[in-house]
């Protein structure tokens, strides 16, 4: 039982690692203007995906839209293959690639093998045992801790707190997402409960579109200021997405050649807004917090509903993403690519690097931090 709390737990946090278990969703990666030259032919495997990996990145990722940035990621090919000559492992080259992309500063664009997944667990797994964490059910005496669930609520009338810990942006189909919130906010209403704390301190993303149903219960959807997404329209985006071809040939009729397409923001007119709710809402981030999980804490911070306590963000405000997923054809190292610019809704802050917390908690202990919560945030007896 306890090992299979503790594979539920790292499912909601390993990204990629638990994403790729399923190696036959990833393209492999084919561009011929590479692979009939006689230089890659000349190449061994780990020079051509290298290649080929680093072409890629270069035409599909929209920081190196830019000319001059993708210039100098290029340069970095010769001294990348010169390396490639000594590789003898598949994670080898994976350790390579990682390091080339450096300064990029985007999670999403990353790459891995089967081995190094299966090591990523197993260690995530030791971390945990070695914790003294063995359980994982939702526990008043221990709330912070996590929880072996996607979400889950428990309410304090006590303190006017409900607690909330959300651990991954997707649907529950045991208990879908919609209905789970209706019936928090009904019994929150019930019990009037004045505080809401929405612990994300183990979310590491998923669909952003949990996030607004969650958000559409805090805030009013039609003032919402919201992100500005920006795609690269790349050959290998259009693999993914077929639809974008002709997209891509209206927008260079145009005159635009090479240049990041702004999405049209959503259509609102037939929304129908939820009840609000009214009290006072918290947010736990901490270093596990990323992607579609640091999507909701910047629309709180930028629409300026909630407080942010925790710890600095690992994530940026403004953020890449909509990875695509690609397999190298010569190795067994498979891994995504973002295709996406999103700049966080205040645009004065887009370059940002991080979201610093409202009030700095230390999360090392849970029980400690929940007391905080309860003694700043609770209803005083």
């Amino acid at each position: 039982m306890k090992e299979k709390l503790l594979s539920v737990l790292l499912v909601l946090l390993t990204g990629l690692t638990a994403a790729a278990q399923d190696v036959s969703q990833f393209k492999v990666l084919s561009d011929s203007a590479y692979q009939n030259t006689t230089m890659y032919q000349s190449c061994n495997k780990y020079q051509k995906d290298a290649i080929l990996f680093m072409d890629l990145v270069a035409e599909t990722h929209p920081y190196y839209v830019k000319p001059e940035r993708r210039e100098e990621w290029l340069t970095k090919k010769a001294v990348l293959l010169e390396r490639c000559k000594s590789l003898e492992t598949d994670e080898e080259l994976a350790d390579a690639l990682n390091e080339v992309l450096g300064r990029l500063k985007d999670k999403h664009t990353c790459v891995t093998t089967a081995k190094q997944a299966r090591e990523a667990t197993l260690t995530e797994r030791k971390k945990l045992m070695e914790a003294g964490i063995t359980s994982f059910a939702p526990d008043k005496e221990h709330i912070m801790r996590p929880h072996a669930t996607v979400y889950d609520y428990q309410v304090f009338p006590e303190h006017s707190i409900c607690y909330l810990q959300f651990n991954k942006c997707a649907n529950n189909p045991a208990d879908p997402f919609s209905a789970f919130l209706d019936r928090m906010f009904a019994e929150m209403e019930e019990e009037s409960i004045k505080t809401l704390v929405v612990d994300v301190q183990y979310n590491g993303g998923g669909n952003d579109y949990f996030c607004s149903l969650l958000m559409e219960h805090l805030y009013p959807f039609d003032k919402l200021k919201t992100f500005t997404a920006y795609t690269r329209l790349s050959n290998f985006m259009m693999e993914y997405y077929p639809s974008a071809v002709e997209l891509k040939k209206n927008w260079e009729k145009e005159g635009h050649k090479d240049e990041l397409y702004q999405v049209p923001g959503n259509n609102l007119d037939d929304y129908q807004q939820p009840k609000l709710y009214e009290g006072q809402v918290v947010f736990v981030m901490g270093p596990n917090t990323f992607s579609s999980a640091g999507v909701l804490l910047t629309h709180a911070r930028d629409n300026h509903f909630g407080t942010i306590i925790g710890t600095t963000s690992t994530f940026g405000p403004s953020h890449y993403g909509n990875t695509l997923l690609f397999r190298l054809p010569n190795t067994e190292v498979y891994g995504t690519v973002s295709c996406q610019f999103f700049a966080r809704p205040d645009e004065s802050k887009t370059d940002e690097p991080c979201l610093q917390p409202d009030i700095e908690v230390n999360l090392d202990d849970k029980d400690v931090a929940w007391k905080f919560v309860i003694e700043k945030y609770g209803a005083k007896q």
